[in-house]
């Protein structure tokens, strides 16, 4: 037998190389010693162990899957694992289980780094025959609504709110808002099932006054608290999301333990979660990631997700290590490119939220009529990408995100930077934080 192709070696320090098996999303660690065999063992076609310490290896690497007859055999256990992913998507595709309606453009607030830029000049709200022709879109399969912008809860868009909480009374809601009219809107939002309500708090009263305030400059932080009280107090879900800098994550956590602190009489209705800064490089991300990580360590792995999801969100390798999510090979990258929709209000489909409103990032048209593009993100997945079709990589990346892509003219290209440095750099530093970790409380 020999060794599978399928095996990727990260340097975790100078004493442990972590071993992963990308065909089973497995991952272990190896001495030095162990490493030097298993290098030998990568050029031959058929391994022999030469003594008893090989043996034992030799078993163990048989138990653990990487060990098969022949290229073949690997590559037949691949496309074995391609036609399940394949059937369930090709099932899953007609299936809308999730829409997000942008319900406008506008926006009451002026942050800095809003992802969306110019795009909060277009005022335009959704109509109710806008609301019909996406509900018409999922039919019976729908599940869930995301409500998203611009800034979803404005005045403005309240009466098309009330539309479709009327029309859509017995489905699950999930709101992206900036959480500033939360209280208005609340004996709206408790004639509904919420799944969850996100709402953006960035550090304490001060720092979060300074990047999200109001378009004429005034202050938004203590309005949130009380829209985020008068939820918790109808039994609404909150998730506090915060965008952290480069070493600021501790000051985040201590403003998130003040606030779970301040509602510790809702338990499990608020939890948190720290994102990086849009535009930061993969370094800067890595350190902010790994910072986070330190953050929450003496916390239980289901802790850690309700102390901060975005730990979650990662390649399914480094969130396992995280916080303990099962391995699930990818067919395609997210949730871009499955059964989830986005309309906005100018008639336009996007599968992804940091598309929304940009020129040629389109998926399609749903008003007046429905059409789709064959070239969009949507339709994107491993098997329409050559290079990915025997990369080792593939199953745990789903070809990359697309919106790495230096152009959009063609969708189905890899994009192979984001996983490279999440298992060679990211996964490493998550790696020893854990160790050191385990040292410290078993000292």
């Amino acid at each position: 037998m020999k060794l599978i192709r399928h095996m990727i070696f990260v340097d975790a320090d100078a004493e442990t190389k972590l071993v992963i098996n990308s065909l089973y999303g497995t991952m272990d660690e190896v001495d030095l010693n162990t490493y030097s065999i298993l290098s030998s063992w990568r050029a031959l076609e058929n391994i022999t162990p030469v003594n008893d310490t090989e043996q034992t290896l030799y078993n163990i690497l048989q138990q653990r899957g990487y060990l098969i007859e022949n290229d073949a055999e690997e590559m037949a256990i691949k496309n074995g694992i391609l036609e399940s992913l394949r059937d369930f998507h090709a099932e899953e595709k007609g299936k809308y289980r999730g829409l997000t309606i942008i319900m406008t453009y506008d926006c009451n607030f002026k942050c800095p780094y809003c992802f969306e830029g110019e795009t909060n000049k277009r005022k335009n709200v959704m109509t109710s025959e806008m609301i019909d022709a996406a509900l018409n879109i999922t039919g019976d399969d729908l599940e869930a609504i995301l409500l998203f912008g611009g800034e979803p809860l404005l005045p403005q868009t309240r009466p098309m709110v009330e539309y479709l909480f009327e029309k859509k009374a017995g489905i699950s809601y999930n709101i992206i808002t900036n959480g500033y009219y939360l209280e208005e809107f609340a004996d709206l939002l408790t004639t509904v099932n919420v799944g969850c309500i996100f709402v953006t708090l960035d550090g304490d009263e001060e720092t979060h006054n300074r990047r999200r305030c109001l378009a004429n400059g005034e202050p938004t932080y203590q309005k949130i608290l009380s829209g985020v009280r008068v939820c918790l107090e109808n039994k609404i879900p909150i998730k506090i999301r915060s965008n952290v800098k480069e070493g600021k994550t501790e000051l985040g956590l201590d403003v998130q333990n003040k606030l779970a602190e301040r509602f510790k009489a809702y338990g499990d209705l608020l939890s948190f979660q720290t994102t990086t800064m849009m535009g930061y490089t993969d370094k800067q991300k890595n350190d902010v990631i790994t910072e986070m990580f330190g953050a929450v360590l003496q916390y239980d792995k289901h802790e850690r997700m309700q102390k901060n999801s975005a730990l979650g969100a990662m390649n399914p390798i480094v969130s396992a290590l995280s916080v303990g999510k099962r391995v699930q090979p990818l067919y395609s990258f997210c949730y871009a490119h499955e059964n989830k929709i986005a309309v906005d209000p100018y008639g336009n489909i996007y599968t992804c939220l940091v598309t929304v409103g940009k020129n040629g990032m389109e998926a399609g048209i749903y008003y007046p009529e429905i059409q789709y593009k064959e070239n969009s993100i949507k339709n994107r997945n491993i098997d329409k990408i050559p290079e990915c079709r025997e990369c080792i990589y593939s199953l745990l990346c789903g070809g990359g995100c697309p919106i790495r892509l230096r152009d959009y003219s063609d969708y189905f290209r890899p994009v192979c930077t984001s996983i490279r440095n999440q298992i060679h750099h990211l996964l490493p530093k998550l790696y020893l934080a854990e160790k050191a970790h385990r040292q410290k409380v078993t000292a």
